[in-house]
C-alpha cells in the first residue's frame, strides 16, 4: 500500500478553527488570541487521551499544545496501533472491539498500516461540525457527530442493537469529533491491571499526568503498554505510585485538594464491565503525609493488611499479588486503628506523629481529646513500670484481651487499686476523666472504647516495648518447661 499523502496540516487546520473563549487564551504580554483545541472535560477516558497527547509532547497543558505535537502523537500512535500485540490483544480484547478508527476489527488486518491509522485521525479530527446536531454531551463545546459512536468507538457506551441504553432512546452516544479523538489515545497511558484496564482520573490535573507517566514510559521503552509491574490490584499499584509520588514531589499542597478515582474495566464482545473505586481526600492527604512522615511505619501498617505477614524480601510480591485489608478498610472509610499496633509482637508499628495524624485527619478525633487519652496512656505506662516483668506483662494482656465494655472499665478499676498499692498518691483519673475515657468519643459505644483502647496500647508498647519483649520471653520458656515436666512424670511412671 502506498503511502497516504497528507491533505491538510494540523496547524493550518487549528489556525482556522474560531475561538471558542478568548478571553481565557490571552497572555499576559500581549493581546493576541490563542485558540486551544482541547481542554480538560471532566471525563475519565476522555481526559486519559488528554493525558496522552500531553505526556507524548512533554506539555503541562492543554493551551501549550501545538499541531506540530498533534501530528507526531497521531503518527507515534498510529505506528503501535498496527500492531497485532495492539490490534489484537490489547485495543480489540480490551478496550474498542472492531474498532473501525483503529481498525482493531480482524478482518481489516490486511489493511492495517500506520498510514492508514492515521489518515483515519486526521479525518476524524478534522470532521466538520453540523450545527443542527446536539452539544457533546461530554465537552459541552462542539456539536456531536452526526454518525452513530458505538463501544466500539468510545468504551462502554452499549451498541446499536440496545437503543434504550442511551439517552432519549438515540442510536448511540451523543459526542463530539475531538472527544472521540482524544479516546482514541487511551490505550497509551491505561496500564494494564488483573486482566483489565485501569485509568486514573484525577483532580488537580497535574496529577493525572504524574500517575500515568509511567505508562508512557513504558510504551517507549518496550512499544508495548504498561503492565503496571505487574500489579493485580488497582488500589495496591496507586498507593504504592502515592507513595513513590509523595516523596519525589514532597509538595503539601498537592494534597489537600487532592481528588482520585479508579476506573477499572474491560470492554470488549465478550461482555463490559466497570468498577469504580474512589479515594477519600482524608485518605488521600493521610497516605501521602504516612509515606513522607514514617515511610518504615507505614510499610509495617500495610505488612498487617495480609493474613500471612510477609518478611521484608517478601513485602512486593505480596503487593503485586494480594488485596490488602488496610488498603479496602482505608477505600471504604473504615478504621484502620487496630493496624497501628502488633499486639503478638506488643510494638507500635508506627511514630505517634502518624498515629496522630491519621486520627485527626482520617477518624475526626480531636486533638485534645488525643492528647488526653495519650496522657492517660503515659499514667498507666508509670503505673505499670514498677512492676516485675511478669506481672507487667500480665496486666498488659488484661488490657489486650478486653472484648467488652464491662472489661475495659475493670481494666482501670484494678489499675487504680494497683497504684494505690504501689503507694502512687495521684489517682490514675478523676471521676469526669474516667466517664469520659468510656463514653465520650464517638456516637457507637463499642467503637468509641475500643478506640480508645488501641491508641492506649499503642502508647504502652510504644514505651514499654523491650521490657514486654522480654517478659513473653520468659512466659515462654516456662510454659516450655512445665510442658516438658509434665511429659517426664508420665514416661516415669
Amino acid at each position: 500500500m502506498g503511502r497516504i499523502e497528507k491533505t491538510k496540516r494540523l496547524d493550518e487546520f487549528l489556525r482556522r478553527q474560531p475561538p471558542k473563549n478568548p478571553s481565557l487564551h490571552k497572555s499576559s504580554s500581549e493581546h493576541n488570541e490563542k485558540v486551544s483545541l482541547f481542554n480538560w472535560t471532566g471525563h475519565p477516558f476522555v481526559d486519559a487521551g488528554l493525558v496522552a497527547l500531553l505526556l507524548l509532547s512533554k506539555k503541562h497543558s492543554p493551551e501549550e499544545l501545538t499541531g506540530e505535537d498533534i501530528e507526531k502523537a497521531i503518527e507515534f500512535a498510529s505506528m503501535l496501533y498496527a500492531r497485532k500485540e495492539w490490534s489484537s490483544g490489547y485495543i480489540h480484547a480490551m478496550i474498542l472491539p472492531n474498532s473501525g478508527i483503529l481498525m482493531a476489527n480482524p478482518s481489516m488486518s490486511k489493511k492495517r498500516t500506520p498510514e492508514a491509522i492515521v489518515q483515519n485521525l486526521r479525518e476524524l479530527l478534522q470532521e466538520p461540525e453540523d450545527p443542527s446536531a446536539p452539544i457533546c454531551e461530554i465537552c459541552g463545546r462542539r456539536h456531536s457527530r452526526s454518525k452513530p459512536v458505538y463501544r466500539s468507538d468510545f468504551p462502554l457506551v452499549g451498541t446499536g442493537g440496545v437503543p434504550n441504553y442511551f439517552p432519549l432512546a438515540k442510536d448511540g452516544l451523543n459526542v463530539c469529533s475531538h472527544c472521540l479523538f482524544l479516546v482514541q489515545f487511551l490505550p497509551l497511558v491505561a496500564y494494564k491491571v488483573g486482566g483489565r484496564v485501569l485509568v486514573m482520573h484525577t483532580y488537580p490535573y497535574e496529577l493525572m499526568l504524574e500517575l500515568h507517566g509511567e505508562a508512557i514510559n513504558d510504551v517507549r521503552k518496550s512499544f508495548l503498554a504498561s503492565n503496571a509491574r505487574d500489579f493485580k490490584r488497582p488500589e495496591n499499584f496507586l498507593f504504592r505510585l502515592l507513595g513513590e509520588l509523595t516523596r519525589k514531589t514532597e509538595r503539601n499542597d498537592l494534597w489537600g485538594r487532592a481528588s482520585i478515582t479508579l476506573y477499572h474495566f474491560v470492554n470488549n464482545n465478550q461482555g463490559q464491565d466497570l468498577q469504580i473505586i474512589h479515594v477519600p481526600m482524608p485518605v488521600l492527604r493521610f497516605t501521602a503525609h504516612a509515606s513522607r512522615e514514617d515511610p518504615k511505619g507505614w510499610k509495617r501498617i500495610v505488612a498487617m493488611g495480609w493474613r500471612k505477614r510477609p518478611s521484608e524480601e517478601e513485602f512486593e510480591k505480596y503487593e503485586r499479588s494480594y488485596t490488602n485489608e488496610v488498603y479496602a478498610k482505608l477505600l471504604a472509610e473504615e478504621s484502620i486503628l487496630p493496624y497501628f499496633i502488633d499486639i503478638k509482637n506488643r510494638r507500635a508499628n508506627a511514630k505517634w506523629s502518624l498515629l496522630s495524624f491519621y486520627c485527626s485527619e482520617v477518624l475526626g478525633l480531636d486533638k485534645e481529646a488525643l492528647e488526653f487519652i495519650r496522657d492517660v496512656g503515659d499514667r498507666i505506662v508509670e503505673t505499670l513500670e514498677k512492676l516485675p516483668d511478669n506481672q507487667l506483662s500480665r496486666r498488659v494482656r488484661e488490657l489486650e484481651r478486653t472484648e467488652k465494655l464491662y472489661q475495659f472499665e475493670a481494666f482501670f478499676v484494678n489499675l487504680e487499686k494497683l497504684r494505690q498499692r504501689l503507694g502512687i498518691e495521684k489517682p490514675l483519673m478523676t471521676f469526669d476523666e474516667f466517664a469520659t475515657v468510656l463514653t465520650s468519643y464517638g456516637e457507637d459505644l463499642n467503637v468509641s472504647w475500643r478506640t480508645v483502647k488501641h491508641l492506649l496500647l499503642f502508647r504502652v508498647y510504644e514505651r514499654l516495648h523491650d521490657r514486654l519483649m522480654k517478659a513473653s520471653e520468659e512466659e515462654e520458656e516456662v510454659e516450655e518447661n512445665e510442658e516438658v515436666g509434665i511429659f517426664g512424670m508420665g514416661v516415669e511412671e
